[in-house]
């Protein structure tokens, strides 16, 4: 090598050195790229909410311990809404407006992520409904800046229906539903689906208990009253399990009647261990103990060292949320620009705890498996119970289509 060449490697590794250097300190002086999750952190789904929050700083630490993105680390900043769809907008506008978070998730509140995701076009912020079921999220009101981690209530309902039409010996149904927004939606998106693939099944009694209701029992009586073949239940919480026990109490389930219940694992499946009848069915989003992948045993295992018990069905999809933006942020290659990471957003894919996931362009719907099974005991289960015969449904088969998203956005 002459000099003149040893003197110009020397200045050109000099400079790649000060420009890594200099990226670098950009990068630290620049701060962490800071996402919002708003949720109930109080009352009685306050557990629901911590769960989400453990999948989405999961999704964080894996994301930070690769490296960020060009050296700066991601950072949750959460905010308790306490139930109030106005305090979720307030802390949302604080989020954008004075923190400059420009990636907001609303995790269990359909009102709140609907009425947030509203402020994301003003604002050019992402919006992401991190468990919210509301249609209208990315549907009716849905636009470029709205994405949703979780199913919607027309994806729960007909998963609902789909089992039932492989089920022969099933020729009538009751529902029972909380008379709000998401049960009323519930009710009516399994309803139309089942009407769709057993147009035979007749639909002979439909319950409509006030959310946080004290008395089941004349719900269940008349249920009772004219007896279906399978109660289809999207109470939740506190609520299935004052309905269990009032089902208990008056028999409900102590003859034919079987028990088809929405999101068995929202809550620890142990809560219910001496209520739910031997003829019970229910959707879960993690049913981990049946799952046999590296992954899934891997996030299993965080979960539950984080939370000091064995994860629900909210935590993988906390996971999702936070993996969907933190992947979205690293392909756009930083944060700033908001426009770029939606586009990104559309071409996010990543390994979850169920399996693969991928998030669809047409209105940023996380799509991945979901599942349904028969409820069992055994003492090697988690608390001594589960589920077995499980079947998966991929979102992604029963999902709206981009032509029926399009068409609830143009009535809107």
């Amino acid at each position: 090598m002459t000099g003149f060449s040893r003197k110009w490697t020397i200045l050109a590794a000099a400079g790649i050195l000060l420009a890594t250097v200099t990226t670098t300190a950009r990068a630290q002086d620049a701060g962490p790229i800071r996402l919002g999750l708003i949720d109930i952190y109080s009352g009685g789904v306050a557990f629901i909410a911590e769960s989400i929050r453990t999948g989405f700083e999961i999704a964080l630490q894996e994301a930070n311990d690769a490296g960020g993105v060009n050296g700066r680390m991601f950072e949750l900043t959460t905010a308790d809404m306490g139930g109030s769809v106005e305090k979720a907008v307030t802390e949302a506008r604080r989020m954008i407006l004075e923190q400059d978070i420009r990636y907001v998730t609303v995790g269990i509140h359909s009102g709140a992520a609907v009425a947030v995701g509203s402020l994301a076009k003003e604002y050019k912020a992402l919006v992401v409904g991190g468990f919210a079921t509301s249609k209208r999220l990315t549907g009716s009101e849905g636009h470029r800046f709205v994405a949703r981690a979780n199913l919607s209530t027309v994806e729960i309902g007909r998963v609902m229906a789909e089992f039932i039409k492989d089920r022969p010996d099933i020729k009538s149904v009751a529902t029972i539903a909380p008379d709000y927004e998401y049960g009323q939606h519930f009710a009516a998106d399994f309803v139309a689906h089942l009407e769709t693939v057993r147009p035979d099944v007749q639909v002979i009694r439909q319950e409509w208990p006030k959310f946080g209701a004290t008395d089941f029992a004349p719900h269940v009586t008349a249920l009772q009253a004219r007896p279906a073949d399978m109660v289809v239940a999207g109470v939740f919480g506190g609520d299935l399990i004052k309905f269990l026990k009032s089902a208990q109490d008056f028999g409900l389930f102590d003859g034919d009647t079987e028990l088809f219940v929405h999101g068995l694992d929202i809550g620890k499946l142990g809560s219910m261990e001496a209520l739910l009848p031997e003829n019970a069915f229910g959707t879960l989003w993690y049913p981990f103990y049946a799952l046999d992948s590296a992954k899934s045993r891997e996030i299993e295992q965080e979960a539950s060292r984080r939370m000091g018990t064995y994860p629900t069905g909210s935590v993988p999809v906390g996971y999702v949320a936070g993996k969907m933006i933190s992947e979205a942020i690293i392909l756009a290659g930083g944060a700033e620009d908001v426009e770029l990471v939606v586009d990104a957003l559309q071409n996010v894919q990543f390994d979850g705890p169920t399996g693969a996931v991928m998030i669809r362009g047409c209105d940023g719907m996380a799509l991945y498996d979901f599942y349904v099974g028969r409820v069992t005991r055994d003492p090697g289960l988690p608390d001594g119970i589960g589920v077995d015969d499980l079947r998966t449904y991929n979102v992604k088969s029963i999902a709206r289509s981009c032509e029926e998203i399009a068409e609830a956005r143009k009535k809107s």
